[in-house]
């Protein structure tokens, strides 16, 4: 597995990742790119209807507007990431997307898509642990998300990720989902002043 920088949209470098999938096929991990939105226009058309409702709540065609968010983040804060292959004749496909909005709590609110013939091959695990590393570092309080009571495959990966999961108290058909991120605690800890700094200095 190799790793190469890549330019991105957040202030923590977001390397590409690549490697050989179950499947064979050479894969590659990178942040979402302007130059993507058709080939994510695409790949959220490809998706089947059930697909579809696990990550937008609707079965029918997904709304250019939502599309163009995936690549329209705000610098430096939000993240969106993509896994890819490339065909035969060189063309690059996505098979999966991850993003996460940071709220103004300063927690990332995410959400994961996997292409149907690609669900089953670790790939939405592999999009959170990343999603979860770069939260990380950038100092963020935590993470939640929405899945549907009935994404039980979904909610079992987010469990194994290290997420709480509860039902949502407003709606039945959704669990929140959610992860309190140590390592933004810790770092806050140790640059946080000694009580007695400003008496010795």
């Amino acid at each position: 597995m190799s790793r190469v920088e890549d330019d991105n949209q957040v202030a923590t470098p977001i390397s590409e990742e690549n490697w050989t999938g179950r499947s064979g096929v050479r894969l590659t991990l990178r942040a979402a790119r302007g130059a993507d939105q058709a080939g994510l226009r695409m790949f959220v058309d490809s998706l089947s209807r059930e697909s579809r409702y696990f990550r937008f709540l609707t079965g029918g065609r997904v709304t250019d507007e939502i599309v163009q968010g995936f690549v329209s983040h705000r610098k430096a804060r939000d993240v969106a990431l993509v896994v890819t292959y490339r065909e035969a004749d060189g063309a690059e496909t996505i098979v999966a997307n991850a993003e996460y909005v940071v709220n103004e709590e300063d927690v990332a609110e995410l959400a994961v898509v996997v292409a149907d013939a690609w669900q089953g091959q670790g790939l939405g695990r592999r999009l959170i642990q990343r999603l979860q590393q770069l939260a990380g570092s950038g100092q963020l309080r935590g993470m939640r998300g929405d899945v549907l009571s009935e994404n039980r495959r979904m909610l079992a990966i987010m469990r194994d990720c290290g997420f709480s999961a509860r039902r949502n108290p407003e709606d039945s058909f959704l669990h929140e989902v959610s992860l309190t991120l140590a390592e933004a605690r810790a770092s806050a800890r140790e640059h946080r002043m000694p009580r007695d700094w400003f008496a010795a200095h």
